[in-house]
C-alpha cells in the first residue's frame, strides 16, 4: 500500500482537526477529523477489495521460442494477460523478471483497460545465470486518488514456461575445420561438433539438425545449434590513464608502445579490426583499422593520458545477482573482492549509458575477441563492465597490462568478471 499526495494531505488535515478539537475543546473539529479518517479507511478498504477481485480473475500465458539458450543470449518473451477489473480504478500489470535478467528491452509494464480486458507484454532480456529459470509471476497495482495497492500474483499459469539456460563455457573440443582451434559459443561460418543450444524448428532448417530426443520429450520440434571455431581478429580496447596521477606518462609508455606494435602488425598482415579508446567510462574514439589505411598520425595525439570526467556507477549483472542471492539467504556469500567491487560501483546514483553503448559497439563489430590494453591503475570498473558486456556476447576478453600492475586483487576481479586471461606487456 502506498498513499498518494492527496491522501497525505487529507491525513494531515484530519490530524489538524483532531489537534484543533483538543486545543479549542470544540467537538465539531473532532467530528470533522474523524470523518476524514473514516473516509480514507473506507477508500482503502474499497481499493483492497478491487485489487483482490482483479488478482482473483487474472489469467495469463507466456510464450517464447528460446526455452533452451546459453547464458547471456537474448530471450524474447510475450505475455498475454486477461483480467476483470472494477471500473473507476487504474490497474497496471508488471512482469516479475528472473533475478539474473539483464539488458532488459521492451515493455514489462502495461495498463489494463478500464473495466478489464486483454493486454500484451512484449520484452526481452539476457540471463547471466544458468540452470532452470522460472518466471516469477506478475505484480498488479490498483490505484485511485488516495492509495496504490500492490499485489504480487504467483499463480502457476503465470510462472511458466521454464527456461533452460546452459553455461557459456562447455567442455573443450577440437574443431573439425582442419584448423585445430578451440570452440567458442559465438556463431561463426566454421561449424563445429559441439552443441551451443536448442531452438524450435523453423522452415528451411536442415532436417539433420533436428534433435529427436528433445522433440519427443517436449512435443515440439527442436533443432540443434552448433558452436563455431575461434578465428578472425580481435578488437583492440585502449584504456587511457588519468593524467592527474603521478608518473602517468612513464607508466603508460610501455602500454602505448605495445598498442602501436599491435596495430602495425595488423596492418602488415592486412587484417581489418576496430580500435576503441576509453578514458574511464568515457568513450574517446572508435576507429576501424582497414588494410592500407595509415592511422598512426591520428593516434599519436589521441594516445595520451586524459583526465577522467566520471566513474562508472555499477557493473553488469554478476555482482547484482550475487547480492540478490545473498539477501535471499542462498549459500552464496559475497567474497571480499565482490564487496570491494560493489562499493566502487555504488558510489554514484546517476545512471550512465556506458554499458549499453559498449554493448552496441561490440554487437556492430565482427571481431571474435576483445584485447584490452591498460595500465591497471585507478578505478577499473569500466573495464569490468566492458568484460561483462563481452561475456554476454560470448567474446573472450584478454587484458594486457604492465608487469608492475599485476596484483592478486586484479587477478581475482578479472576472474570474477569472466576475463579469459591477464597477460603481461614486456
Amino acid at each position: 500500500m502506498q498513499p498518494t499526495r492527496l491522501c497525505r494531505a487529507v491525513m494531515l488535515l484530519g490530524g489538524a482537526c483532531v489537534v484543533s478539537a483538543w486545543i479549542f475543546d470544540d467537538p465539531a473539529f473532532f467530528f470533522a477529523g474523524g470523518a476524514l479518517w473514516l473516509f480514507l479507511l473506507l477508500s482503502l478498504h474499497a481499493g483492497i477489495s478491487a485489487a483482490r477481485t482483479a488478482t482473483h480473475y487474472l489469467t495469463g500465458e507466456r510464450q517464447t521460442k528460446e526455452r533452451f539458450s546459453r547464458s547471456g543470449t537474448r530471450i524474447q518473451m510475450i505475455t498475454t494477460l486477461t483480467c476483470q477489473a472494477v471500473p473507476g480504478y487504474r490497474f497496471e500489470a508488471e512482469e516479475i523478471l528472473p533475478d539474473s535478467a539483464t539488458d532488459i528491452a521492451g515493455e514489462t509494464t502495461v495498463i489494463i483497460p478500464d473495466g478489464g480486458g486483454t493486454c500484451t507484454l512484449q520484452y526481452s532480456f539476457r540471463p547471466l545465470a544458468h540452470g532452470t529459470i522460472h518466471p516469477g509471476g506478475v505484480i498488479i497495482r490498483c490505484s485511485d486518488a488516495f492509495f496504490t495497492i500492490t499485489v504480487p500474483v504467483m499463480k502457476s499459469s503465470l510462472q511458466g514456461p521454464d527456461l533452460f539456460v546452459f553455461p557459456e563455457n562447455g567442455l573443450g573440443h577440437e574443431g573439425l575445420g582442419w584448423y585445430g582451434d578451440n570452440e567458442t559459443m559465438k556463431r561463426t561460418p566454421l561449424k563445429s561438433s559441439g552443441i551451443r543450444s536448442f531452438r524450435e524448428y523453423r522452415q528451411g532448417d536442415d532436417v539433420k539438425s533436428i534433435d529427436w530426443k528433445m522433440t519427443a520429450r517436449y512435443g515440439t520440434t527442436y533443432v540443434r545449434e552448433y558452436t563455431g571455431s575461434e578465428g578472425g581478429t580481435a578488437a583492440v580496447v585502449i584504456d587511457l590513464p588519468d593524467d592527474t596521477k603521478d608518473a602517468t606518462e612513464e607508466i603508460f609508455s610501455s602500454v602505448r608502445k605495445a598498442v602501436i606494435q599491435r596495430i602495425a602488425g595488423l596492418q602488415e598482415q592486412r587484417e581489418s579490426s576496430r580500435i576503441i579508446i576509453l578514458a574511464g567510462c568515457e568513450i574517446v574514439a572508435i576507429r576501424d583499422i582497414l588494410p592500407g589505411a595509415n592511422i598512426f598520425h591520428e593516434l599519436s595525439a589521441t594516445l595520451t593520458p586524459k583526465k577522467r570526467i566520471q566513474s562508472l556507477y555499477r557493473a553488469y549483472a554478476p555482482i547484482m545477482l550475487a547480492i540478490q542471492m545473498r539477501n535471499a539467504g542462498e549459500e552464496m556469500p559475497l567474497t571480499p573482492v565482490a564487496q570491494t567491487a560493489v562499493g566502487t560501483f555504488s558510489r554514484s546514483a546517476d545512471r550512465i549509458g556506458f554499458e549499453e553503448t559498449v554493448h552496441r559497439i561490440l554487437v556492430s563489430s565482427r571481431d571474435t575477441e576483445i584485447h584490452c590494453y591498460t595500465t591497471g591503475t585507478g578505478d577499473l570498473s569500466h573495464i569490468w563492465a566492458m568484460a561483462s558486456a563481452a561475456y554476454a556476447l560470448h567474446r573472450p576478453v584478454r587484458i594486457f597490462l604492465p608487469k608492475e600492475a599485476v596484483r592478486d586483487e586484479i587477478r581475482k576481479e578479472a576472474e570474477f568478471f569472466n576475463v579469459r586471461s591477464l597477460e603481461v606487456i614486456p
